[in-house]
Parts: C-alpha cells; structure tokens; sequence
C-alpha cells in the first residue's frame, strides 16, 4: 500500500505540466543530475506532511530510491533521510525527519 502511495505521488509531477516551462527525458535528467547540475526548479510546494515514526518513515522513503526514475538520496543520517527523485516535468523530494513525514513538489523552471 505504502509503495503505490509512493509511485501515485511521485507520478503525480504530472500536476506541475500546467506550470512546467521545461519538461526532460529521464535521460536528459541523467545527464544533468549525474555530474550535479540538476533542472533548475521552482519553489518547491508542500504535497503532504504526516506524523511518521523516523523507523517506518525511512523504509518507505528508500523504496523510492530505484531505477525507474532518477533518483538521490540528499541526506542519509542517524535522524534524518532525504531523497529527491526527478520526474519529466519536476522533481519530488521525500524527507523523513523530527517525527515527519514531508513530500516536496517542485516545477522546473
């Protein structure tokens, strides 16, 4: 249940087409992430924010992290966990931390 949350949410970048200036392959993505100079991006949006247990909150964040999409965990520590993963029209970023969960949408520019 959890993972098709997940998929639902990150496909759900499909929202910001309307407001997206520019749309990518994920190869063209690739390319740009990879050597660290990503799509630049609107201010991202809040898409939820949820109590999460950091112990549940991290599993299911890292289940996110395939090879579907291009995908980078931005910070993995004893407390906090951030991925960021790209779709065609804008990126999702997933963060577990202080007892949260946190989805982030951002259009690119």
């Amino acid at each position: 249940m959890v993972r098709k949350s997940i998929i639902a949410i990150i496909l759900s970048c499909a929202v910001f087409s309307s407001y997206a200036g520019t749309t990518y392959t994920q190869e063209e993505i690739r390319e740009l992430v990879e050597p660290g100079n990503p799509p630049k991006e609107k201010p991202a949006d809040v898409i939820s924010s949820k109590q999460s247990p950091f112990s549940k909150c991290k599993p299911a964040a890292e289940k996110v992290y395939n090879k579907e999409r291009v995908a980078k965990v931005i910070e993995d520590s004893e407390d906090t966990y951030i991925i960021k993963v790209w779709a065609f029209d804008g990126s999702v970023t997933f963060k577990c931390a202080n007892g949260y969960r946190v989805l982030l949408g951002a259009a690119y520019e």
